[in-house]
């Protein structure tokens, strides 16, 4: 089996055959200082009449690297009678009714994902001109809540870019495709099976199934009734889907997955699950939306990482004086750039049924940093033991994140977990500092640490947060 070249993430529990004294703990992300990138434009000067509300925002970015251009394609409801007859001064004194509503997708640039570009693309007619972002409407193309896949391996340059989303005109779920991310195609009905899909549609190329992967929306006890579900289907050619099963749900009628975006990273898929908290209206959070984490190994069997707590944090306050993001974040799915990982998302500043001004923000991530394995207690030491693993290369590196007075050190045990002479955690140099490639070290045998042998790693943590190791990987899955 040649090597995998991917990092061992600490979320990954196969990775590890022995855990004491740690809790697996999500990432710090941080958020961009120039949030909102953009907002609503609804009352700007001029004013762009066709982004009456961003609701979910269900943003789908990407970086295009022929082109050197941040994409992104968002939902605006277009027309929204409630928000176009309620001025922003008048919206705390009254609540949110929606009235006649119909949803759009819109398309902006970025040279560098901070400053934004909404172009007007002359393709689509709203109130009697085409001066205007918008790629599709529901008037001309039946959408709602889709996501966006850029797919250069299809050898089609029509189906370069692909949609998939609910069609409400025909009451099924529904492809478009386009050649330029523009112009789409009108859409392609499910011929064989259907969901649900009242969410943010979303679909990925899986290298290893071979196949489309696409993640939808069910519900528990029949449309509209009962919990929210995650759906999984599968197909080869992006229209022939296989019957969508549900491969996750919420907790409770309380914590409901909206949605999930997902995508693959290091070998895994991740999920950034939307948990609408919905039942409880005592509770402090009803009514908004945190975005959580997820992996799955196979997108199929998923599991949720540290279940409760948000991955990207809410702003604080509430409406209208809260921040940009208090009420509701819906995120898209992340763009690795060098060592940074790029998580934009919809972020409002309201409760997810009522009054709710939407933006596109960013919030970024040190590499493989998702969650990581850290002492439970702080002055106690975590002992960390992985299953065997193969050495691909002379020296073994890991992503650690390194508190004041505290330290990583390591030990280098043969396949059946004893000690190697000069390996031990005594003879390791300790790691003091933080850093996404450090490297371990011992006094003893460097003989020890060579590509091909099989051999398992004992760390010990003190005040410190192991992400992932490198230079390794698994003999199985």
């Amino acid at each position: 089996m040649p090597p995998s070249n991917f990092p061992l993430l600490a979320l990954d529990a196969r990775n590890f055959s022995t855990i004491e004294h740690a809790d697996l703990q999500l990432g710090s992300v941080e958020k961009s200082e120039r949030n909102p990138l953009f907002r609503e434009d609804f009352f700007a000067d001029p004013p762009k009449r066709w982004e009456a509300r961003f609701d979910n925002v269900y943003p789908s970015v990407i970086y295009d690297e022929g082109e050197g251009l941040f994409k992104c394609w968002y939902k605006s409801f277009i027309v929204d009678e409630a928000s176009v007859a309620t001025p922003l001064t008048r919206r705390p004194q009254t609540r949110y009714t929606g009235g006649k509503r119909e949803e759009g997708l819109l398309y902006a640039t970025s040279n560098d994902g901070i400053h934004w570009k909404k172009p007007a693309l002359g393709l689509i007619e709203f109130g009697g001109s085409r001066a205007n972002n918008i790629v599709m409407r529901r008037a001309t193309h039946g959408i709602h809540a889709g996501g966006v896949l850029k797919d250069p391996r299809d050898p089609d340059p029509a189906r370069r870019y692909k949609f998939i989303h609910r069609n409400p005109r025909a009451g099924r779920m529904a492809t478009c495709f386009s050649a330029d991310g523009l112009r789409w195609s009108q859409p392609r009905l499910w011929p064989e099976h259907d969901a649900v899909g009242d969410t943010h549609n979303n679909a990925i190329w899986s290298p290893a199934l071979d196949k489309y992967v696409c993640i939808t929306r069910g519900w528990s006890g029949g449309p509209y009734q009962g919990l929210r579900t995650v759906l999984r289907g599968e197909s080869a050619d992006f229209l022939h889907w296989t019957e969508p099963v549900e491969v996750m749900r919420g907790g409770d009628a309380h914590d409901q997955i909206y949605s999930m975006p997902i995508f693959q990273y290091a070998g895994l898929y991740i999920g950034l699950p939307a948990i609408f908290h919905k039942g409880d209206e005592k509770a402090t959070d009803w009514d908004t939306v945190d975005t959580e984490l997820a992996w799955s190994a196979d997108s199929v069997n998923w599991r949720r990482i540290c279940p409760g707590e948000a991955f990207i944090p809410r702003g604080g306050g509430s409406y209208p004086d809260g921040e940009y993001d208090c009420g509701c974040i819906y995120a898209a799915a992340p763009i690795v750039r060098g060592e940074r990982v790029l998580i934009y998302y919809g972020g409002s500043n309201g409760l997810h049924n009522n009054w709710r001004e939407s933006s596109l923000n960013l919030a970024t991530l040190d590499i493989d940093r998702f969650a990581g394995l850290a002492p439970r207690e702080q002055r106690q030491t975590a002992l960390v033991m992985t299953t065997p693993l193969r050495l691909d290369a002379d020296m073994i590196t890991v992503n650690a994140r390194i508190a004041a007075g505290g330290g990583i050190r390591a030990a280098l045990l043969d396949a059946a977990g004893s000690s190697l002479p000069g390996c031990t955690l005594e003879d390791c140099l300790p790691l003091k500092k933080s850093g996404i490639s450090c490297q371990l070290q011992w006094k003893g045998q460097p003989q020890a640490c060579q590509p091909g042998q099989t051999r398992q790693l004992l760390f010990a943590l003190d005040n410190a947060t192991l992400y992932a190791i490198k230079g390794a990987s698994r003999l199985s899955d």
